[in-house]
């Protein structure tokens, strides 16, 4: 009942295998929209380029959604500041050396299916090795400019993900500043102020409509809310998953302790709000929220 996950605010390095594993929600996303198979698109990363319309603009669909793609057009510098943001370091130079080379290669074409397609197999031919890391950082960063245009669901999905694939614990202070993209969001849905919600960290819980329903977005947007009722069960797995080794176990105790709380409240805002409480006063110091 906490906030677990990973975004681009969090300027932090990724290892390549959680970049990679962070590809495959993008990867189910993209294929059903443009009708393609894992025949198709599965061998991307090893240089299998199938120069079919469906492939390519799936190719488009995965550049787009890591806001790679701007204005309709292929973003190299945008490319660029994924790469200083997330990659790990040993592979941020031969990335960038990779995109320097393939920059004009989507000046081509007009149609981004073609251009996403001929950039993607350019960066390949330039960096075989270091393909497959570079696809999914873009998805990585990006969450950090998702807008209010992108719905709740579709973003939750994309944090959840994002805190299965990188199953490494998290400190305090990475769990705060990752915070920040779902504050900004649940304050803009629900006309909620600093003053309201800035303290409930700090045990200010303000009985207002707006600011129990900020805590109920909170909830639903890290997938504890499942069937409009408080999960349990995904509590203690984000807990389990990403909670520093010396906060663990004193937060699933606190989750125990309030477990029968969301069941007082058929309403999902009123029952997020109460639960939020009770886990703050039975341990406020390892209390963490947006």
């Amino acid at each position: 009942m906490v906030l677990m996950f990973l975004t681009g605010n969090n300027v932090l390095s990724l290892t390549r295998q959680q970049i990679k594993n962070s590809g495959k929600l993008l990867k189910k996303t993209c294929m059903p929209k443009n009708d393609v198979s894992e025949d198709q698109v599965g061998s991307i990363d090893q240089g299998n380029f199938i120069e079919e319309r469906n492939v390519m603009c799936y190719i488009a669909c995965v550049y787009s959604m890591g806001q790679v793609v701007k204005n309709n057009k292929i973003n190299h510098d945008a490319m660029i500041k994924q790469v200083d943001m997330m990659a790990p370091p040993e592979m941020k130079d031969p990335l960038k050396v990779a995109i320097a080379k393939c920059k004009g290669v989507a000046k081509k074409h007009k149609d981004i299916c073609d251009a996403s397609y001929w950039t993607a197999k350019c960066l390949y031919e330039a960096d075989p090795l270091n393909f497959r890391i570079r696809k999914w950082t873009v998805f990585i960063s990006s969450l950090n400019s998702f807008n209010t245009k992108m719905e709740q669901k579709d973003l939750s999905l994309l944090i959840l993900f994002i805190v299965i694939a990188c199953s490494d614990s998290m400190t305090r202070q990475q769990i705060k500043n990752a915070a920040k993209l779902i504050k900004k969001n649940c304050m803009g849905k629900n006309n909620v102020t600093e003053d309201l919600i800035g303290d409930i960290e700090k045990g200010k819980f303000i009985e207002e409509r707006s600011v129990m329903c900020y805590i109920a977005c909170v909830y639903q947007m890290t997938q504890i809310v499942k069937n409009n009722k408080i999960s349990y069960e995904a509590s203690i797995k984000q807990v389990q998953i990403n909670y520093p080794p010396e906060m663990k176990e004193a937060m699933l105790v606190s989750i125990e302790h309030c477990r029968s709380t969301p069941k007082k409240y058929k309403d999902i805002c009123e029952s997020a709000y109460w639960t939020a409480k009770c886990i703050y006063e039975d341990n406020p110091e390892n209390f963490l929220f947006a």
